[in-house]
């Protein structure tokens, strides 16, 4: 007998038997069949965590639903600006620049006097510009605002006496508090305490 045909046919007779055993085993057992094809997995070291307690639930906490929004219902609600805060936007440009110089000569020179006065009570002027030309007095002029000189003292103490002669005719509110302001920082300096 050919050696070759008897290979040949125990390896069909093998095949036979193996395919009957995989559909016999596979029809009653299909799970075993997996677990052997495939390898088993490997298993990382178990990790401890600590019981966490369970999460406090309140009874009867069902959210209340929310009510129907529409534009009749929405509220408006008015944004209040704390009163100390300054909101700083851009100013507008100065409208009389001379009174700006004349301003810094203010209790030296009467001819700057004479124009800062007629600057502060003109109405066309901002009424923002006429106030810093008031306030400004106890810095413009200055040889340091926030720690003047002994020799800043005598100018300070005559534009304290102007603001005294003056207020009493300030041209409206808004210079009259700025008199007083002004007053009161060029009080402060005279007395060695600096403006805020």
């Amino acid at each position: 007998m050919n050696r070759p045909l008897i290979f040949i046919g125990a390896f069909a007779v093998a095949a036979a038997v193996s395919a009957w055993v995989l559909v016999t085993h596979h029809a009653q057992a299909p799970e075993s069949l997996h677990a052997l094809a495939a390898p088993a997995p490997v298993s990382a070291p178990a990790l401890v965590t600590p019981a966490l307690p369970p999460p406090m639930v309140a009874e009867d906490t069902a959210p209340a639903p929310a009510p129907a929004v529409t534009n009749a219902t929405v509220p408006t609600v008015a944004v209040r600006k704390p009163k100390s805060a300054k909101v700083k936007t851009a100013k507008a440009p100065i409208q009389d620049p001379e009174a700006r110089e004349a301003l810094s000569l203010v209790g030296a020179d009467p001819d700057a006097e004479a124009y800062w006065w007629g600057a502060i009570n003109d109405p066309t002027l901002p009424a923002e510009e006429r106030q810093d030309l008031i306030e400004d007095l106890n810095e413009d002029g200055l040889s340091d605002p926030k720690h003047p000189a002994p020799e800043d003292m005598p100018l300070i103490a005559n534009r304290i006496q102007l603001l005294e002669e003056m207020a009493p005719y300030a041209m409206d509110q808004v210079n009259a508090d700025a008199f007083q302001e002004a007053h009161k920082d060029l009080v402060n300096l005279l007395n060695g305490v600096p403006v805020k």
